[in-house]
């Protein structure tokens, strides 16, 4: 026993107040076990802040607060929504109200976004990959057309293809705007260390890396009669971007070309957006919400939003990749996660570690 009571055992353990200057901060000796009870049919643990008095439990701070059906009932529905289906068919499979569904996916895709933002962070990528992918939203349409191919939806996503990991994504229209969000997105999980970036033929990607990687240089006055020379924004030293441009003839592919944008020495092979390509392809086989033909597509933009933040997050954490391998402590070859090839975590994740993940500061320096 301590002077103050029992020894803390919980290092792990953070205070869950907002109040207290120890929030957040793990390893500090405040948190010690206040007992256990029993919720939805499972032990929970109970703690105790010795600095502030705050008791918490399991899951306090997390997905699964104040929720009050069992947690195998809420991973199922949630797993049903990253195949696909539609918050009214889980909902009358596991006999549940809709709005519940909607609550729990809404949840899952903001405990998603903390994450990301905690743990995807100063990452050293070597290439990222960058492409669109039609989607349908609202009702079905032809993608060809000329009114709607540039203002119809589109998921733009950022592809770390070495790592197989779904840096981010955005949902909009061929616009520059959105393009200028995704390379910002894509800016807060970079380190100081610039990677190659690869698209395809676009050129709003070209104006997008400028704005975030480039340096605006004003030229000085001449003297002379005549307008003075505009500023222009120049690519950083070590900024190199090329393009894939892919030539079609009556909508048959013809020809490709391997354009250098900016900078010098990059490999031919290494121009190249072949596996997000394939990644694109197993969002359509196994997400019914973005497959080419079906009726299943999502109704409203905020769902897709928040079913595909869940997916890729999942994708990243949680799921083995054929194209991932290692061998565990027993030598067998096991399939491994985008996020653990990273580096970023030091195991496999099941889908209730990501919903209970607390993102917190480890230490007060």
């Amino acid at each position: 026993m301590g002077k103050r009571g029992p020894k803390p055992r919980f290092i792990d353990v953070s205070c869950q107040n907002k109040n207290c200057k120890l929030y957040g901060l793990t390893n500090q000796g405040n948190v010690v076990g206040n007992g256990t009870y029993i919720s939805r049919g499972e032990k929970t643990r109970r703690y105790l802040c010795r600095h502030c008095g705050k008791v918490f439990n399991d899951h306090t701070d997390t997905f699964y607060h104040n929720l009050r059906k069992a947690e195998k009932i809420i991973d199922l529905a949630l797993k049903m929504s990253m195949k696909g289906m539609s918050i009214e068919a889980i909902a009358d499979v596991l006999e549940v109200e809709s709005a519940s569904v909607k609550r729990w996916l809404a949840r899952a895709a903001n405990q998603c976004d903390k994450v990301n933002d905690s743990m995807m962070k100063n990452m050293d990528v070597p290439k990222i990959e960058m492409d669109e992918l039609w989607v349908i939203i609202q009702k079905k349409r032809v993608p060809r057309m000329k009114d709607y191919e540039d203002d119809g939806p589109w998921m733009w996503v950022a592809f770390a293809p070495g790592c197989r990991l779904i840096l981010d994504f955005v949902i909009g229209p061929r616009k520059q705007y959105v393009a200028d969000k995704l390379v910002k997105s894509v800016k807060k999980h970079l380190s100081d260390k610039i990677p190659l970036f690869v698209t395809d033929g676009l050129n709003f990607y070209k104006e997008a890396l400028l704005k975030h990687f480039g340096v605006l240089i004003e030229f000085p006055r001449t003297g002379k009669r005549g307008r003075p020379k505009k500023p222009k924004i120049f690519p950083f030293d070590d900024l190199k971007y090329a393009q894939v441009v892919k030539i079609r003839i009556n909508g048959v592919l013809k020809k490709i070309k391997k354009n250098t944008i900016f900078g010098e020495n990059i490999e031919q092979s290494e121009i190249s957006t072949t596996l997000l390509e394939r990644q694109n392809l197993t969002f359509r086989q196994d997400n019914n919400r973005v497959s080419r033909k079906t009726i299943g597509f999502s109704k409203a933009k905020e769902w897709l939003e928040h079913q595909m933040r869940l997916y890729c997050t999942h994708f990243n954490f949680c799921r083995g990749h054929g194209g991932l391998k290692y061998k565990d402590e027993r030598g067998v070859e096991c399939k491994n996660t985008p996020a653990r090839e990273a580096g970023i975590v030091d195991s496999i994740w099941t889908l209730k570690e990501l919903l209970t993940f607390r993102c917190f500061k480890t230490s007060i320096r």
